[in-house]
């Protein structure tokens, strides 16, 4: 049996796809944290279960198993992270009687309301559902600039409307990416995701664009941890792109080392924008016309 972590506790991580489990499970083990591990058939990196002190592998929709893993392994702190492909919604969802009784119970199907109705169910077994934020806080991406280049004045009014633009879509529950060139806003994620805005709009454009990518207003950090990896740095390496604007307030940046140095290379100057945005973002507001 595995000692108890710094503060006594098993925290629990229920693991999706991408690079964020692996990250997480990274840093919560150097802490010398006891780590139980829920991974996700076909959707988890398998390095995410050589971290772990206890693991499970189930499939979508197994919420009684989940449920039984965390109990027995005392869990204390539980983490949700990482998504889940369409292809397994498709291919692979079978539903336990618990998870029959969670949808059920629901007013519509919004991804949203199915998280918090799932970790509301885990919540009542015991554990607390929390984001891996604030555990493993060295993960958000830090107010200012963040790489070598620093944006000339032209290019952080740009990104400083992006920015803007970005947080009124997610206050429409929208998207969270916006691209600006020439102060005209030319691409605003839908369905097709960050990366693919990206292209969308320096495509349109014949100078290099500034892109931002912001966190919801009211957006549950801990069900839903917006992040930024190399992969997206390279697409915007590959447009040209002139900047990045960040949130501070809740956004984590996969590699961070490695995304910089990509970015420097490019030529990328990459801002993380913190609470002094919300003064300029008021201003911005004032001069919005009445609706």
């Amino acid at each position: 049996m595995s000692a108890p972590g710094p503060d006594g506790v098993t925290v629990g991580l229920i693991a999706g796809n991408q690079g964020l489990p692996l990250l997480a499970a990274r840093r919560l083990k150097a802490q010398g944290r006891v780590l139980a591990v829920i991974g996700l058939a076909g959707e988890t990196d398998p390095g995410v279960y050589g971290l772990a002190d206890h693991f499970l592998e189930v499939g979508l929709g197994q919420i009684g198993a989940m449920g039984r893993f965390l109990v027995g392994h005392g869990v204390g702190p539980l983490c949700i992270v990482g998504g889940v492909s369409r292809r397994s919604v498709v291919d692979s969802y079978v539903p336990d009687e618990v998870a029959i009784g969670i949808m059920e119970s629901l007013a519509d199907f919004q991804t949203d309301t199915i998280l918090r109705a799932v970790a509301g169910y885990l919540e009542s077994l015991g554990p607390k559902v929390v984001s891996v934020a604030s555990l493993v806080p060295e993960l958000l991406v830090r107010e200012g600039q963040l790489g070598a280049l620093a944006p000339a004045a032209g290019l952080m009014a740009e990104l400083r409307l992006a920015f803007f633009l970005a947080k009124e879509l997610g206050r429409l529950d929208c998207g969270q990416t916006v691209v600006v060139s020439d102060r005209i806003a030319v691409a605003l994620e839908g369905a097709d995701g960050t990366d693919a805005t990206i292209r969308r709009g320096a495509a349109l454009c014949r100078k290099p664009v500034a892109v931002a990518k912001a966190v919801k207003p009211g957006q549950d950090l801990r069900l839903d941890l917006p992040v930024i990896g190399p992969e997206t740095i390279s697409v915007l390496a590959g447009c040209g792109a002139a900047g990045l604007a960040l949130d501070a307030s809740g956004l984590i940046m996969i590699e961070p080392d490695r995304c910089l140095a990509m970015a420097d290379e490019a030529g990328l100057a990459v801002v993380g924008f913190g609470a002094g945005a919300e003064v300029w973002l008021g201003e911005f507001r004032k001069g919005l016309p009445d609706a």
